[in-house]
């Protein structure tokens, strides 16, 4: 096959500095850029859009100006495409004049490859149209039909619908960062056999993805800052296709991949269905299975704040003397493990710290998961701030995350250093989102009031990593070492217990002993109803794992 190398340049937001894009920066990095490239052997540079930051129609006419006059003085042959920021004021009529070129989707062919720039309507709504529109699908069909050569597709918003959690701006703006007809252009591509490469900028970040054989990449920006600590990234990308497609992008943000071309006409299977993906992820052992291992919530299964519940010692006595491994989970991170074992011990409760797990622990270890020494503001009690700096994290006045729970002494006033963070783009975490918690005095609040509150004032959604999210139950099971099938969870709350417990293919009994029976509307349904732990003994005696 022969060689054929390509430059790509994508996202250069030329213009006033906004959040992360140095767009005073840009300039001098293209013209950087065009210097590089014109000692290399580049067949073609490909402009994949957004070459402006919009300020107004006068404004944005002089800077797409300015950014065609340095492409004109690069000697290397250039294709063009429109971004949405390139639309925002501008027409497609006023970009073909300040740029010389047509905006029309067209293809050519160079060193027997087929390349297509395909055009798509991105105007300022483009996120709430559907697009690409039939006459666009149906532009890409024709084209792609008259070829048998290996193509590559040139769009300016990724057609693969990657997942876009990290990303600085798209994670909390989602629906902007694809189009709603993208699985339409992937089934044409696919059909056709014969595309073995689709190259985007648009999300400001480097990314792969393979769909069914066909290399989907993503190019960083010139001028974006937020994957380099503030330093302008000065990106842009050399694909070579011969035997191999090899991908690199040079600047400070720098990437090299390479992989087998893709045999032409060569399919994936068929992915497996929804129905089949639902009956196993929905698949829960049969209530009459064995148990060898027990998950207990502790608030209003064990205990109602500083009372025990009648039976709930006696009974966690009988199972561990039949063998049956336990384990606690609570929402509840005002406590360290350690301090859950002495409150338990004081109710003749004889439980190992090894044995209880906090929705702190499970913020902890997603945030240890996430980088090596991560960056937080804290909400919390004492024990949550403890666990959380114990696992590695460093609190900071530039966090990169918020980590919000309950603390019963937290003033109004405390909560501004987190809405500034999180409207300044730290990642918000909680522990929970419980209203209350039971006590023999009545409800208390817990941590669902605060992240409410949060979530109102900054406008971001929180990451709930307590029940009902599956990571508590999964270090849990772990923990028991036995088949998740022979493993049965007790609650009190349908919406945390009852639902971690389904999502994560547990079995599960609803007790009546905590949340008062007016919380208890929910469409998650529990395997087993009974009114306590004790109360649950006969079921539990009668299939122990023997």
């Amino acid at each position: 096959m022969e060689r054929l190398m390509l430059v790509i340049i994508t996202d250069i937001h030329h213009g006033p500095t906004r959040y992360t894009k140095k767009g005073d920066a840009a300039l001098p990095l293209l013209e950087s850029v065009g210097v590089q490239v014109g000692v290399g052997s580049a067949d073609l540079i490909v402009d994949l859009g957004d070459r402006i930051s919009n300020v107004d129609h006068d404004t944005d006419l002089k800077l797409m100006a300015e950014v065609a006059s340095v492409f004109g003085q690069m000697d290397t042959p250039t294709a063009h495409l429109l971004g949405n920021h390139d639309l925002h004021f501008l027409t497609k009529d006023e970009n073909e004049m300040a740029l010389g070129h047509s905006f029309q989707s067209h293809s050519i062919d160079i060193k027997g490859k087929h390349l297509v720039f395909w055009q798509i309507d991105l105007t300022n709504t483009y996120g709430d149209n559907s697009l690409p529109s039939e006459d666009d699908l149906n532009w890409l069909r024709e084209d792609l039909e008259r070829t048998a050569l290996p193509t590559l597709i040139f769009t300016h918003v990724p057609l693969d619908d990657a997942a876009m959690v990290g990303n600085f701006w798209f994670q909390n703006n989602s629906s902007a960062a694809s189009l709603s007809n993208t699985q339409k252009a992937r089934d044409i591509i696919e059909a056709s056999g014969n595309v073995i490469l689709c190259v985007a900028g648009h999300v400001h970040w480097n990314n792969i993805s393979t769909i069914d054989g066909v290399r989907y990449l993503t190019v960083q920006s010139l001028t974006e800052s937020y994957t380099t600590q503030g330093t302008v990234t000065g990106a842009w990308a050399e694909i070579i296709i011969d035997d191999q497609l090899s991908w690199s992008v040079h600047g400070a943000d720098p990437i090299h991949y390479q992989a087998p071309v893709r045999t032409l006409d060569a399919h994936w299977n068929e992915p497996l269905s929804p129905k089949i993906i639902r009956q196993q992820n929905s698949r829960i052992a049969d209530p009459h299975h064995p148990i060898s291992g027990v998950i207990l919530d502790m608030d209003g299964v064990l205990f109602c704040g500083e009372e025990p519940i009648e039976g709930s010692a006696e009974t966690v006595s009988i199972l561990q003397d039949q063998g049956v491994r336990i384990v606690c989970l609570t929402n509840n991170a005002r406590k360290t493990p350690e301090q859950y074992v002495e409150k338990l011990r004081n109710f003749n409760i004889d439980l190992n710290d090894d044995d209880i797990l906090t929705s702190g622990m499970a913020v902890a270890q997603y945030l240890m998961t996430r980088e090596d020494k991560p960056k937080v503001h804290l909400i919390g009690s004492k024990a949550l701030v403890d666990t959380v700096l114990a696992a590695g994290a460093i609190e900071s006045d530039d966090p990169d995350y918020v980590v919000a729970s309950i603390d019963l002494d937290l003033k109004i006033s405390d909560m501004t250093p987190a809405i500034r963070h999180l409207t300044s783009g730290a990642q918000f975490l909680a522990t929970n989102y419980d209203a209350v918690i039971p006590t023999h005095d009545g409800p208390e609040p817990e941590a669902g009031p605060i992240v409410a509150f949060l979530e109102a004032a900054s406008g971001e959604k929180a990451i709930i990593l307590g029940k009902p999210h599956t990571l508590l139950f999964e270090i849990a099971i772990g923990k028991l070492g036995v088949s998740k099938d022979e493993v049965i969870l007790i609650g009190d709350t349908p919406a945390t217990d009852i639902a971690g417990a389904r999502a994560a293919g547990l079995r599960s009994i609803l007790v009546a002993s905590g949340n008062p029976a007016s919380s208890l509307i929910d469409t998650q349904e529990p395997t087993l109803r009974f009114a306590n732990l004790k109360a649950a003994l006969p079921f539990l005696i009668s299939h122990i794992d023997t």
